[in-house]
C-alpha cells in the first residue's frame, strides 16, 4: 500500500473536521470589523459555527484560542465570549499563544486530547483584533530588562526583532528581488479578488453583524460578509511605487506584505467515532503537525524547515500534496519558502493569501485551515498542508485530507 493510501485509510479513532469557518479578514483601524472587539469577534465566529454545523454545544469539552496580542492572553476575554455564546458551564476555555500559528497549533493541541480520552469534541479558535490590541507595542515587549538583553546570545536578542526586519534579512541573503516581491503579491490579490467574486470564500465566511459607530454615538450596525483588504485592480506598476518600510535600501513595503487586520476563525474537532454517534459528516480530517526552529532574524523561512518535517515524517513528498496554505507574513519569504521546497505555484495559494486577505495573527491559522478546507473541496482534491512562520523563528506546519 502506498503512503499516501495508507494515511488515507480510515479509523474509528481519526481526529476529523466537523466545520471550519471564518470571520472577514478586514483593515484594521478603518476596516469593516474595527469597531468590534475581540470577544465579539470570537463570539459570532463561536455561535455561527455552531449553528452551521449542528454540533450541540452541550457535547463540547474544551474551546482552545489562539490569542497573540491581548491583555491578561486572552483568557478571560475569551471565556466571556464562549459563555455568553451559550457553552455551558462544562466547557473549559484555554487560550495559546505560538505567534502567527496560535490558531494552527491550538487544532495539534485540541487533536492530542481527544486521541487520549480527555475530551470528546473540542474548538480550535483564534481571535485577534489588531484595531484594539496591536499599536501599543507593534508586537514587541514594554517591558524587557535591558542588562539581561544585552548579555544574551546574538540569536536570542534577536527574538525582539521586528518582523518587517526579518523580512528584509530573508530578502537580502537569499535574493529575492524587490520586482519578485511586487509581482508575488500582485498575484495574491488577483486570486483573492477572483475568489470574492466567484462566491468561493462565501462558502467558509461567516457574516458579522458589525458595530460601526464610536462608544459615545447612538449604535448602528452594517453586515460584512467580504474580506476589505483586497485590491482588485492592484498591478505591478502601482506596487512598485510604493517606498521600502523598514529600510531605506529595502525592498519590504506596505504593498507586498501582510495587511495588519482584525478576525476570528474556528474549527470543531472530534473522533471519527464520536461523529457518526451524533449524525454529522466530517469535512475533514487532521493528520498530524510539525513545528521547526530557524534562526530569529531569518523567522520567515519556517515553512521550509517545517513541511518536510512533517512530510518527512507521515513518509509522503511534496509532489503528494495536492493544495499548500502558505501563510503570505511577507512575499519575501513566501517565495523563498516556495522556491526552496520546490513547489508548483498553482498549488500554493490558489485563492490568495495574507498579503490580501490580511493577517489577524491569533486567527490566521484557522483562517487558512478553512480556506485549505473549501479549496480541497471546490477542486474536489485530497491532501493539503497549511503552514506558517512565526516570530522567535519558528515554523508550523499541518496536513488535512478532504473529507467530501
Amino acid at each position: 500500500m502506498s503512503s499516501v493510501a495508507n494515511i488515507l485509510k480510515k479509523s474509528a479513532n481519526d481526529i476529523v473536521v466537523l466545520s471550519a469557518y471564518r470571520t472577514p479578514i478586514t483593515k484594521s483601524v478603518k476596516g469593516g470589523l474595527a469597531k468590534m472587539y475581540p470577544e465579539e469577534l470570537l463570539h459570532d465566529v463561536l455561535k455561527g459555527s455552531i449553528e452551521r454545523s449542528g454540533v450541540d454545544p452541550e457535547l463540547v469539552d474544551d474551546i482552545l484560542v489562539g490569542a497573540v496580542l491581548q491583555t491578561l492572553g486572552g483568557q478571560k476575554a475569551s471565556a466571556l465570549a464562549a459563555k455568553k455564546a451559550g457553552f455551558p458551564i462544562k466547557t473549559t476555555i484555554n487560550t495559546i499563544n505560538r505567534q502567527c500559528g496560535s490558531s494552527a497549533q491550538a487544532v495539534s493541541y485540541s487533536a492530542g486530547t481527544l486521541l487520549t480520552g480527555e475530551n470528546q469534541f473540542t474548538i480550535a479558535a483564534g481571535v485577534e483584533s489588531m484595531t484594539h490590541d496591536y499599536f501599543p507595542h507593534r508586537g514587541i515587549p514594554t517591558r524587557i530588562y535591558q542588562p539581561f538583553k544585552e548579555s544574551a546570545s546574538e540569536e536570542a536578542q534577536n527574538v525582539l526583532m521586528p518582523m518587517g526586519i526579518t523580512s528584509e534579512n530573508v530578502a537580502k541573503k537569499y535574493g529575492i528581488s524587490r520586482e519578485d516581491q511586487d509581482k508575488f503579491a500582485v498575484a495574491s490579490h488577483l486570486k483573492a479578488a477572483k475568489a470574492t467574486e466567484s462566491g468561493h470564500f462565501s462558502k467558509e465566511i461567516i457574516p458579522i453583524r458589525a458595530r460601526t459607530n464610536d462608544p459615545s454615538e447612538p449604535d448602528n450596525y452594517v453586515e460584512i460578509s467580504k474580506d476589505d483588504g483586497i485590491r482588485a485592480g492592484s498591478s505591478y506598476e502601482k506596487l512598485s511605487t510604493l517606498k521600502p518600510v523598514f529600510a531605506e535600501d529595502g525592498t519590504t513595503t506596505a504593498g507586498n506584505s501582510s495587511q495588519i487586520s482584525d478576525g476570528a476563525s474556528a474549527v470543531i474537532l472530534t473522533t471519527r467515532a464520536n461523529a457518526e454517534r451524533i449524525g454529522i459528516k466530517p469535512v475533514a480530517r487532521f493528520l498530524g503537525s510539525a513545528v521547526a526552529g530557524v534562526p530569529s532574524a531569518f523567522m520567515g523561512i519556517g515553512p521550509a524547515a517545517a513541511i518536510p518535517q512533517l512530510l518527512n515524517r507521515l513518509q509522503l513528498s511534496s509532489k503528494d500534496i495536492d493544495i499548500f496554505e502558505i501563510n503570505e507574513a511577507f512575499a519575501s519569504q513566501s517565495i523563498y519558502c516556495i522556491d526552496k521546497l520546490g513547489l508548483d505555484y498553482d498549488k500554493v495559494n490558489p485563492y490568495g493569501g495574507a498579503i490580501a486577505l490580511g493577517h489577524p495573527l491569533g486567527a490566521t491559522g484557522g483562517r487558512v485551515i478553512a480556506t485549505l478546507i473549501n479549496g480541497l473541496q471546490s477542486q474536489n482534491k485530497e491532501l493539503g498542508v497549511v503552514s506558517m512562520c512565526t516570530s522567535t523563528g519558528q515554523g508550523f506546519a499541518g496536513l488535512f485530507a478532504s473529507e467530501l
